[in-house]
């Protein structure tokens, strides 16, 4: 068995460095805000400014919505924004989309294409012909495919509404539906 002395450690060394790791991934963040804002090269000050500068538009387009109007806003000084999609006040998903251009050309754009994604018509998937005492009971009691399950409506006014964005060349990611 060894008899070397280990040297004192300083106290608190540990709890130190782990405090100091946690504040430096904190300051580092994923480049975006606690709103969902990317930040792209501008700090959380300039998107505060931004933010306060976009007040006028977001005033002179009330029939758009706050939220529609300041994303185009800010899109338009190129941050990336979220989108959400809504009907009523179910809200359906989100994306985050990048922008390009004009701002109040933006805000026709979010809103035709929320129109458009909302009125798509799903596709009909046409059911196989089930004959037989399984197929039919399994048609029965999963109507929906029991492994795999085609998209739900909703799915699909998400989807369609990425798409038109996309179609109109916007840069769109993160489609994401809200359970």
């Amino acid at each position: 068995m060894p008899t070397g002395r280990h040297a004192p450690r300083p106290p608190l060394t540990r709890p130190l460095a782990l405090a100091g790791g946690l504040l430096a991934l904190a300051l580092a963040g994923c480049g975006t805000t606690d709103t969902g804002i990317g930040l792209r090269g501008q700090s959380a000050k300039q998107l505060e400014e931004d933010r306060a500068r976009c007040v006028p538009f977001v005033q002179a387009h009330t029939d758009a919505g706050a939220d529609l109007a300041e994303a185009a806003c800010l899109a338009a000084r190129g941050y990336q924004v979220p989108l959400v999609l809504s009907q009523g006040p179910a809200r359906i998903g989100f994306l985050n989309v990048l922008g390009r251009g004009d701002a109040s050309a933006m805000v026709a754009d979010f809103q035709a294409c929320q129109v458009e994604g909302l009125r798509t018509p799903m596709p009909v998937i046409k059911d196989t012909d089930t004959s037989g005492i399984f197929s039919n009971f399994f048609s029965k009691v999963f109507p929906r495919g029991m492994i795999s399950h085609p998209p739900t409506p909703d799915d699909w006014a998400l989807k369609s509404f990425a798409t038109c964005l996309s179609r109109k060349s916007y840069a769109v990611s993160n489609v994401t539906r809200y359970e």
